[in-house]
């Protein structure tokens, strides 16, 4: 008999869409043509992003060039002069980004189907609130997810003032809930205040995330039913490497998963595993929120 569901909350980046290719397949162009363009040793780039990402928090604020003393000022146009048809360094960047991101198959199809039943979904993500809401303007995921818990993080890119009011990426009908800038997961704690905030409860409550160091280790600790999105975690590649190299986390950080990874499959296993996200609608029955 499956297990009457009516609460979910659910992990974005890797979870929903794919964040890391759309990560790697902005930064690493930008970071190419960095090189290129200037002749700075791709290496000390790295270094200097890595300081960079880690002063922020995040690995999303590489367009903050002008904080690399490497680059010198003689190089700025490069990064913000389109030339003709040719896209400027950081023109090139963010259009990366954008054309980039993707939900994986049957998300949306999958979270309507389930939202149609009554359930209440919610998020919580790691990612800061300007970059989720850029997420879910770009995504149309506006009301598909009631709430999202988002850490503030730094101050709007004043670029984005160039091309779009300030509310352009407010939502109107999903409600961002603001953490503070240093919440990381695992932090079970959050967890349970998105229970008590809503009055769920955790018995039909599920959590789903593709970490499982922190999303399915977090919900365990909860006491919430752990699905892990097994398509998600991608840690063997050379996209991750890359990440590895410049990413904001500590090195005990990418320890802890790559010893996750390595662990025998009976050591911490998830309640569930699922290969896509449209599974969710296989494995539970989905009831009334109330």
């Amino acid at each position: 008999m499956m297990k009457d569901i009516n609460f979910i909350i659910t992990d974005l980046d890797d979870t929903l869409w794919d964040w890391l290719a759309m990560w790697h397949n902005s930064f690493e162009p930008y970071l190419n043509r960095i090189a290129d363009e200037t002749g700075i040793d791709q290496q000390q780039l790295i270094i200097g992003f890595k300081e960079l990402h880690q002063k922020y928090g995040t690995t999303e604020m590489s367009f903050a060039y002008k904080e690399l003393p490497i680059i010198e000022p003689r190089f700025y146009p490069l990064f913000d002069t389109d030339k003709g048809e040719v896209k400027s360094i950081l023109h090139e960047y963010y259009s990366n980004k954008k054309n980039n991101l993707r939900l994986y198959d049957l998300v949306v199809e999958t979270l309507k189907e389930i939202k149609s039943k009554g359930v209440k979904i919610v998020a919580f993500t790691e990612s800061y609130v300007f970059f989720t809401k850029y997420r879910f303007k770009h995504l149309n995921l506006d009301g598909i997810i009631d709430a999202v818990y988002s850490p503030r993080g730094s101050e709007l890119p004043l670029s984005v003032y160039r091309h779009y009011q300030e509310d352009f990426w407010e939502p109107k009908i999903t409600e961002f809930k603001v953490l503070p800038n240093e919440t990381r997961k695992p932090n079970p704690e959050i967890l349970d205040q998105i229970i008590a905030d809503f009055k769920a409860k955790k018995q039909n409550s599920i959590y789903v995330g593709d970490k499982l160091d922190r999303d399915i280790y977090m919900a365990q600790k909860a006491g919430i039913t752990s699905v892990y999105a097994s398509y998600g975690h991608v840690i063997d590649n050379a996209q991750y490497d890359l990440l590895r190299n410049v990413t904001h986390w500590t090195d005990e950080d990418v320890k802890r998963e790559m010893d996750f990874k390595s662990q025998p499959k009976d050591i911490k296993q998830p309640d569930y595993t699922i290969q896509r996200f449209s599974d969710l609608l296989k494995i539970f029955n989905y009831v009334k929120f109330s």
